[in-house]
């Protein structure tokens, strides 16, 4: 058979011969086909390690702690650190023992009834500085701890280093102001423990003053503006609510309406924040009927001093203790007329207890023992945006009361609290009227 044609050499059925410039131009093109893959996963896990770095999920066991927990675990560090600070000093000064150790003893008490159930070991102690930090969503991961949370005694790290009276005086001052001030930020029930610790530190500080012979740096209790308190400013200034809030309390709920106007125990202290009324009331339901029932409290304990002026010998400072209770009365209206709600008028007259003018000191002490436990209760059960009034209307309650005779205690008003003996000292709310106080019981 004859050979098929040839066309230039080939064979018809013959695949043409690569070139060697074609082969190195595919193999060009495989070459960046590989390139451009493994450039994608490289940044695929880049990315991947770059977020989980971000994250920072926190190791398998290490505690994560919500905003309101972290508040109690700064607090029980700085009870324990001031604790063992007033110890150290209570060896070095025995004319302070006595009072320095009662110090000591409340505040590991408030420790334990602040820490946490099953703290693990991870968990700071005073002193150290590392543990469980929160990070922006409010949980906690590891590394150093940059609480911006009152401050503990300054040598928390070795007490003994500088554990002197004047030290433990400012400590002790700056730690009441911020219980109260973490009070606002807790949980209900940790927010009540707070607050008395808070009320109780503060006595403590008066008392300490009062035997330093200097001057503890605290107002009266019922002149406190509750506009400072929430948001930080005069005695608070510089203390926060909680540890990553450098000023004013959490924002109120969306629907709510703004934190009540109003100072402290005296009306028109604080800013003015008028409200559009229709004649409907606004918030919460509670909140209203927190307020009228402190507003007839107040009435009643205004009347019953007013009384106790015509049968005891210091009218003047039992007068004091009158004006006290009727502005406490009045900011009470104030901030009921900010939720809508008109408070009614004082009534005329109150029903006293039988024994009031055979003893009216004791009944002033029961009736000033009774108001702190009415605002104590109060703390935990109202909503966020009339907290500060309720914390700072119990401190000043519980000043009221131990002046009037109340023995102290690390948790002033609540149940089942340890008690023991007050050191003699005022703490300016009822001037020389201790042991003429009168009582009223209002016949509600």
């Amino acid at each position: 058979m004859a050979r098929g044609r040839t066309v230039g050499g080939r064979g018809r059925g013959a695949l043409p011969p690569t070139s060697p410039r074609r082969a190195a131009s595919r193999a060009l093109r495989r070459s960046a086909r590989w390139s451009v893959r493994i450039l994608g996963l490289l940044i695929a896990l880049l990315l991947v390690i770059g977020v989980g770095l971000g994250i920072r999920t926190p190791d398998a066991g290490t505690p994560v702690y919500t905003d309101s927990q972290q508040t109690q675990l700064d607090a029980e560090d700085r009870y324990r650190s001031l604790a063992d600070a007033a110890r150290s000093a209570a060896t070095a000064d025995a004319g302070l023992a006595a009072a320095l150790t009662g110090i000591a003893t409340d505040l590991e008490a408030q420790a334990d009834a602040v820490a946490l159930p099953g703290r693990s070991a991870t968990t700071t102690e005073p002193g150290d500085a590392s543990g469980p930090v929160r990070t922006g969503d409010g949980r906690s991961g590891t590394g150093p701890v940059t609480s911006g949370a009152p401050p503990g005694p300054s040598a928390a790290a070795d007490p003994a280093a500088s554990a002197v009276p004047t030290q433990v005086l400012a400590d002790l001052r700056t730690s009441a102001l911020g219980s109260l001030r973490a009070a606002l930020a807790a949980d209900p029930g940790p927010a009540r423990v707070l607050a008395a610790a808070g009320a109780n530190q503060w006595r403590h500080a008066l008392v300490l003053a009062a035997a330093l012979g200097t001057d503890p740096g605290l107002p009266p209790a019922d002149a406190v503006p509750v506009a400072d308190l929430r948001d930080g400013r005069g005695i608070f200034a510089g203390i926060p609510v909680t540890s990553d809030q450098p000023g004013a309390a959490p924002p109120a709920p969306a629907g709510r309406p703004a934190a009540p106007s109003g100072g402290g125990q005296t009306p028109g202290t604080g800013d003015p924040t008028p409200q559009e009324c229709e004649g409907v009331p606004i918030g919460p339901a509670a909140d209203r009927q927190a307020l009228l029932d402190a507003k007839g409290a107040e009435d009643g304990a205004r009347y019953g001093y007013e009384v106790a002026a015509a049968l005891l010998p210091d009218r003047t400072g039992v007068l004091a203790g009158a004006a006290a209770h009727e502005a406490a009365a009045a900011a009470a209206a104030e901030r009921l007329d900010d939720l809508c709600a008109p408070a009614p008028p004082a009534r005329p007259g109150f029903a006293l207890d039988p024994g009031f003018r055979a003893d009216p000191a004791a009944a002033l002490r029961d009736l000033e023992e009774a108001h702190a436990g009415l605002y104590g209760g109060l703390v935990p059960m109202i909503s966020p945006d009339l907290r500060a009034w309720a914390v700072a209307a119990y401190n000043a309650a519980v000043q009221r009361s131990i002046d009037a005779g109340t023995p102290s205690s690390a948790f002033p008003a609540l149940p089942d609290a340890p008690v023991h003996d007050p050191a003699p000292a005022s703490s300016g709310n009822i001037s020389g009227a201790e042991e003429n106080a009168p009582t009223d019981r209002p016949d509600d």
